[in-house]
């Protein structure tokens, strides 16, 4: 279970058994804050879901979230969406839940066995890897609404990207502990590489219409940056390794990186609102008045 020498307690003995692994949720150790951080995760985006989409008739806003932002408060009726917005959206969502759900089951198989343990280690990187590309499918295409061919194209390029990703990080070679640091870079890169067709929408486009769509996931692509350059500083594992045993339970690097990940899919969740809001209600799905 060890794999962070600076982290020195709060491990769980051995179950060999899914049952305890899963009785452990109810107890005080170092994973708890992994597991249910991604795991209070997942149901936050399934209740994202359910907020954004409603069958009402006439988008509305939530009166339980009162004074919350409008791109987080909300409601659009079904009857509004296209396929492509229900498929990518979907896929997004999709995408959002089964990597916080590989990631809350793989911290809480820690304590199975070796063997499960290094296995659902590959099944977490698929999760990571594959949220990192299929979450910016509906940023694409409310960026680029009205140039189909050039969604299309970035789709593509990420789809390739992210595919190159899984593989280098779920292979069982590169999945053991002496590639870490390529397993993480290789994470850095993929989601940088997006980078890209957001100059080109900003290019295309003028900071205006449909480029803002993209301004709440880079405002807070700053701040997951900062998380991601904590867990990429040489040592990457700060604090813990300047002061070991003092975050064995709470403030790991691991967790602020899980605490960066959820901010990253909060800010791409305002993003899609912002988009879908945009073109739907606004525009009515019309690219030219």
């Amino acid at each position: 279970q060890q794999d962070n020498p600076a982290i020195q307690t709060g491990y769980r003995r051995l179950t060999y058994s899914w049952l305890g692994c899963f009785e452990s949720l109810s107890w005080w150790h170092n994973e708890t804050v992994n597991i249910w951080s991604h795991l209070l995760g997942a149901l936050g985006v399934v209740a994202a879901y359910i907020l954004l989409f409603h069958s009402t008739s006439q988008p509305q806003s939530a009166p339980e979230f009162a004074g919350i932002p409008a791109p987080f408060a909300a409601i659009y009726p079904f009857s509004i969406t296209s396929k492509d917005d229900a498929t990518l959206l979907g896929i997004f969502f999709l995408g959002a839940i089964v990597c916080f759900s590989c990631s809350a089951v793989f911290h809480s198989s820690l304590c199975h066995s070796q063997p499960v343990a290094r296995y659902m280690n590959r099944v977490d990187y698929f999760g990571i890897l594959a949220l990192g590309t299929v979450n910016y499918f509906p940023t694409f295409h409310y960026a680029f609404f009205c140039a189909p061919r050039l969604r299309n194209l970035y789709i593509a390029l990420m789809s390739l990207s992210g595919s190159t990703g899984i593989y280098l990080a779920c292979s069982p070679t590169y999945a053991t502990p002496q590639y870490r640091r390529m397993r993480t870079y290789t994470f850095f890169a993929c989601g940088w590489v997006v980078i890209i067709p957001f100059v080109h929408a900003i290019w295309r486009y003028g900071v205006r219409p449909p480029t803002p769509s993209c301004a709440p996931r880079l405002g807070l692509q700053n701040t997951v940056a900062r998380g991601q350059r904590i867990y990429l500083i040489p040592s990457e594992r700060f604090p813990e390794c300047r002061w070991p045993g003092r975050f064995d339970l709470v403030g790991s690097s691991h967790q602020i990186f899980h605490v960066c990940s959820l901010l990253a899919v909060w800010a791409h969740y305002a993003a899609v609102v912002v988009g879908f809001r945009h073109w739907r209600v606004e525009r009515g799905g019309v690219c030219h008045a």
